[in-house]
């Protein structure tokens, strides 16, 4: 259930926040600019899935040649909409990843070595340009604050929706109770973090310089306790 809840729930928080970052800078003209980069990302989406489903299916590659394409693929996919639209690439992406994820034409081994040492890696790079980014000084502006969202994520809102997620369900109360008690946040709220602040901040946007170390706070507050709890 928690593994489904991250393939799921993960890139439906991406493309929200995505939505929610232009709805942010979006004012009149710029109100079509916002739509022309959903649109492009749909569209780069559905190429990629395409182009994605020729490599694994109609030409049967091999696991290594098969992961190697599948990055390949998505970051010239990711590349090109971005250059066609700002921000487009972002939501190609995540539809790419849901695609690949879920519709069953893929077939895609729950677990493939190459590919997830590949995404360690990727994981790996971002993390460190993130903590290389955020400045002593930046996360103690916004350290007690943020202890204070995380105590509301980690006591209120992760609960909440939990039992209200596994109401009418077969989960023992002890398995209810984990479930309550897991949500760690990682690459997908760094990753939007990273790509939107910068762009906020440009725009005057107010608070937008405490949208990265607080999220960085936040990912290593929930990783923390959760995991050694």
């Amino acid at each position: 259930i928690l593994g489904w809840e991250g393939s799921v729930i993960d890139p439906i928080g991406g493309i929200l926040g995505a939505l929610t970052f232009h709805a942010i800078v979006a004012s009149g003209y710029q109100v079509g600019q916002f739509a022309a980069s959903v649109a492009v990302g749909l569209a780069g989406g559905l190429v990629g899935t395409a182009v994605l489903w020729l490599l694994l299916r109609y030409f049967s590659l091999s696991e290594v040649l098969g992961t190697s394409g599948t990055v390949a693929t998505v970051i010239a996919v990711a590349a090109a909409c971005d250059i066609a639209h700002d921000d487009a690439g972002l939501i190609a992406a995540i539809l790419m990843g849901i695609a690949l994820a879920n519709l069953p034409g893929f077939d895609i081994p729950a677990r493939r070595p190459f590919f997830e040492t590949v995404v360690q890696l990727i994981i790996g790079i971002l993390f460190i340009s993130i903590s290389a980014t955020v400045t002593p000084e930046s996360v103690a502006d916004v350290l007690w604050p943020t202890l204070g969202l995380i105590a509301v994520l980690v006591l209120v809102a992760r609960p909440l929706v939990a039992f209200l997620a596994t109401l009418r369900t077969d989960l023992s109360s002890g398995e209810r109770a984990f479930t309550g008690w897991m949500g760690p946040r990682g690459i997908v709220a760094a990753a939007t973090a990273s790509n939107f602040s910068a762009t906020l901040v440009s725009d005057g946007v107010g608070g937008a310089s405490d949208i990265l170390p607080a999220t960085f706070l936040v990912i290593v507050g929930t990783v923390t306790l959760y995991g050694l709890t």
